[in-house]
């Protein structure tokens, strides 16, 4: 699994549990959705900290909340 994939499925999680939509979160984080859209659909490589900081607040968590799950914290995710 890609980092990006990983980002992305952290992202479904935060989403399910909130109950919100990737519109939503555009609108709650300030990111434009056609880049949620890529990052969700595995069309960016690797998400930027901005990006994570974005999301993470967004969420109302710590971008290091953000990462501390075990989809990111994986042996097999492979660093592109």
């Amino acid at each position: 699994m890609t980092i990006s994939e990983a980002v992305s499925k952290r992202i479904d999680e935060l989403l399910f549990k909130r109950g919100w939509t990737l519109y939503k979160l555009s609108k709650e984080s300030l990111i434009p959705i056609s880049t949620l859209k890529n990052l969700y659909n595995n069309h960016t490589k690797c998400p930027s900290l901005a990006i994570i900081y974005k999301l993470a607040d967004a969420f109302q968590i710590s971008y290091l909340e953000f990462l501390d799950c075990e989809i990111l914290k994986s042996e097999e995710l492979e660093y592109l």
